[in-house]
């Protein structure tokens, strides 16, 4: 039985961790089949302290674009060899808040730094584990900013990503969608605005809509 790759990506506040495990409850309800949870950065020993850098701010001493992006191509080298590839060998589902396409989003579209050299960063780390279906929650900014004030108790300014400008945050959300738009095939893009629960059926019609196999 072959493993299965889903990742759920999306800007700040569009509700990935809370879709994460009851999207993986469902398809272990429903195929019986092993489902492993993951979240980037993180998710290995390894990974987890590459993420307390990249998620906190240092005071005098901010990470340059291109830093984050060689410690985010550190977590997923980390992640694909130590947790997801042997997961998919057993033919487990795996199921990822936030991979590879959040670096060409965040690092590429939103740092500015060259897609292309983004794309090579993640072909290096990654050889070839790529998701089979990406589903990329999407919000207005201004609604994905007020979860993350709110989730934070109205302090954001610790968190790297969270505390960036609403200008960031649009490059953020305009990249994913224009991800979606240039590979439909792997893309699916979910309208996360309303209740968890209707944002869970969606999910879920998408991931049996196009993976036959579950």
């Amino acid at each position: 039985m072959n493993g299965i790759f889903l990742t759920l990506e999306g800007g700040e506040g569009c509700g990935k961790s809370t879709q994460l495990e009851r999207v993986a409850e469902a398809l272990r309800t429903r195929t019986g089949r092993e489902v492993v949870t993951a979240r980037s950065p993180g998710g290995t020993a390894v990974a987890e302290k590459i993420r307390a850098i990249l998620k906190t701010r240092e005071p005098g001493e901010d990470l340059l674009p291109e830093t984050e992006l060689m410690l985010f191509g550190a977590c997923h080298a980390q992640m694909c060899e130590h947790m997801i590839r042997p997961a998919l060998t057993r033919g487990a589902v795996v199921i990822s808040d936030r991979f590879t396409d959040s670096t060409l989003v965040y690092q590429g579209c939103a740092r500015h730094i060259a897609p292309e050299t983004v794309a090579r960063v993640n072909e290096f780390v990654c050889r070839g584990t790529r998701p089979d279906l990406v589903l990329v929650l999407d919000i207005p900014v201004e609604l994905g900013l007020r979860r993350t004030t709110g989730r934070s108790g109205g302090n954001t300014q610790n968190d790297r990503f969270d505390s960036e400008s609403a200008a960031f945050h649009t490059a953020v959300r305009n990249g994913f969608l224009e991800l979606a738009r240039r590979e439909p095939g792997r893309f699916a893009v979910i309208d996360a605005s309303p209740s968890p629960e209707q944002v869970t059926q969606s999910i879920l019609e998408a991931i049996y809509a196009r993976l036959a196999i579950l």
